[in-house]
């Protein structure tokens, strides 16, 4: 590792749980390195949207020859929620001297800016703010980001989710808000909500949180401020106590909404629309090919989602006293429950 014993020390005192996890996290594919081009890929947390993601990007890799462990190598890590092992994972791969960077999420890209030479493209995925990551300007095209630097934009679709929430109750006025405002990708996308929000005379009650740990007394406070609906952006926080969410929900009959598919199996989750995360992956990892196949990141453009899936809990909507119109039903990628 290229790290200074001092400075590894001074970051594992910060976070040294998160750090036990991180060496528990690191994989090599294959085991030993083989001949062909080595890449580091970070993810903020260990959980299903981020590992979807990164799945589609190794499936892309794949579909183009780059096998794990035959001709590329993958170094996998994740953070394990701690914003400073993102800064010490990106020393490791540099030290290590990747050939890529894949930067899963707004903190790693962040981490990324701060420690990669300008000679180490990164590509970046699962990825709402790459404009306060500092990889570039909007819309991130030709010559308006960083010249290393590209992937997708996916930033949530959070206006399709006050629609749906709203198509389900057109009274609704009121939605509960949590998130970690020390994140900033949370920041941001509770800025485009609360936008979305006045656009359609909704308010935003928000209650904040500093980790997964406050999420459950969060929710509770948010049931007593009687809001109508509970609704999530892409928050680290939140996709680890998701489920406090989905239980407060179902207990005091709130409809709970999410851009997370994955969260439609939680018992409390009505609705989800969002995109498709081993789609996101599937796209940065096309992008990965061209680079590794002698393209330059400087003369290549961000490239927003534009495909949002929508699911729907029946079993949910019963237990909460919610009739789904019959039109979202017909609508749904998939009706669960």
């Amino acid at each position: 590792m290229g790290l200074q014993r001092r400075e590894f020390l001074s970051l594992v005192g910060v976070g040294a749980l998160g750090t036990l996890v991180l060496s528990a996290c690191g994989k090599l594919g294959g085991g030993t390195r083989v001949k062909g081009p080595t890449i580091g890929l970070l993810q903020m947390v260990d959980a299903p949207p981020p590992n979807n993601t990164r799945k589609g990007f190794e499936a892309a890799l794949a579909a183009a020859g780059y096998i794990p462990g035959k001709t590329v190598n993958l170094i996998q890590k994740d953070a394990a929620g701690e914003l400073a092992n993102t800064t010490l994972v990106m020393k490791q791969f540099v030290g290590d001297g990747v050939d890529m960077i894949l930067a899963v999420g707004t903190p790693p890209l962040q981490a990324a800016m701060k420690v990669a030479p300008e000679t180490t493209p990164v590509i970046f995925c699962y990825c709402s703010n790459p404009w306060g990551a500092g990889a570039g300007t909007p819309p991130g095209g030709v010559g308006q980001h960083r010249p290393n630097v590209v992937g997708t934009i996916g930033t949530n679709p959070v206006g399709k989710e006050l629609d749906l929430a709203r198509q389900i109750d057109p009274k609704l006025s009121r939605v509960g808000l949590i998130f970690n405002p020390g994140e900033p990708n949370s920041e941001y996308e509770a800025k485009v909500l609360r936008a979305e929000a006045a656009k359609r005379d909704i308010t935003v009650v928000e209650q904040s949180v500093a980790n997964s740990g406050e999420v459950l007394q969060a929710a509770q406070v948010l049931a007593q401020k009687q809001v109508d609906a509970f609704v999530k952006i892409g928050d680290y926080a939140t996709i680890q106590g998701f489920g406090s969410i989905a239980k407060v929900g179902l207990e005091k009959k709130i409809p709970v909404y999410s851009v997370d598919a994955d969260d439609i199996k939680l018992p409390g989750c009505l609705a989800t629309v969002g995109w498709s995360y081993f789609d996101d992956g599937v796209a940065a990892g096309k992008l990965a090919v061209r680079v590794l196949k002698g393209e330059s990141p400087a003369t290549m453009a961000f490239e927003p989602l534009t495909k949002t899936e929508m699911l729907l809990n029946r079993a949910t909507a019963a237990a909460i006293g919610v009739t789904l119109p019959e039109e979202l039903l017909k609508q749904a990628k998939e009706v669960v429950g």
